[in-house]
């Protein structure tokens, strides 16, 4: 009987939910406040040491194309899962000196690794190109639209560079320039939170309007060389130089974009 009892229900139950699903698609643009945060530390395996930190802040424009399915839930609430790909394209800005970002002369704390004759510039770059969002979303019809919350991770495909540029007197004649880099790519994780607004043009049109807030944890990027031939030398010297960094990253964005109903 009780086996029965939860058939009728489960019958019930399915002849007065809406059995329909909306899948939708869409492109915009989103306006991106990128903030980010670098410590380095440069150590040899003579123990010589240095560090190096800065805060910059960088705006960019970017594409927006997302995916998103929807299933009504009860009266008037819908939840649903959203996927966003924007090609972020951000690379960090130039600062002055005084911030870190190039050093002019550097010695990384007056630990001097190349030797005292040698005029060098640090800078370090890092990139972020994609960034691809995955949220789960809770909805609510206000007036002609849907009010929504998303949450979900986020992840960036990143490369960190750092460029050294020396300029020394080889067998004393002249100057010379070096320039070289070493660069490391991976893949940085985050969280996001968006809230928004859906506005219906009609019955498999919309407009969505929200803002997202993103944060990643400190993410490290490894690098080892040899000091010889990071300063221009011809042939590897004694002294390996290792260069670990950390970045986090806060992304604040605006977004607008045109969707459509299938």
């Amino acid at each position: 009987m009780a086996r029965l009892n939860k058939i009728i229900f489960l019958c019930a139950f399915l002849m007065t939910t809406p059995l329909f699903a909306d899948y939708y698609a869409g492109i915009g643009f989103g306006w991106n406040t990128i903030d980010e945060t670098f410590d380095s530390n440069l150590y040899t395996n003579e123990n010589r040491s240095g560090q190096d930190r800065y805060e910059t802040s960088a705006n960019r424009l970017a594409p927006v194309v997302q995916v998103g399915y929807q299933s009504p839930l009860c009266n008037d609430w819908i939840i649903g899962i959203l996927g966003q790909w924007k090609y972020l394209n951000y690379k960090t800005p130039n600062v002055n000196s005084s911030r870190g970002q190039i050093l002019p002369n550097a010695t990384f704390s007056s630990i001097n690794i190349f030797g005292g004759d040698i005029h060098r510039d640090f800078t370090s770059k890092t990139c972020l190109r994609n960034e691809v969002k995955l949220l789960g979303l809770v909805e609510k019809q206000i007036m002609n639209g849907y009010g929504y919350l998303g949450m979900g991770p986020v992840l960036f495909t990143a490369s960190n560079s750092v460029y050294v540029t020396s300029v020394h007197t080889p067998n004393g004649v002249g100057d010379h320039l070096i320039s070289t880099s070493a660069t490391r790519h991976k893949t940085v994780w985050g969280g996001a939170v968006q809230v928004g607004y859906q506005y219906c043009l009609s019955s498999n049109s919309f407009i969505n309007i929200g803002y997202t807030y993103v944060q990643t944890g400190k993410q490290h990027f490894k690098n080892s060389v040899n000091a010889a031939i990071l300063n221009g030398g011809s042939v590897p010297g004694p002294t390996t130089l290792f260069l670990k960094r950390s970045v986090r990253f806060s992304v604040q964005e605006l977004m607008l974009s045109m969707n459509l109903l299938f």
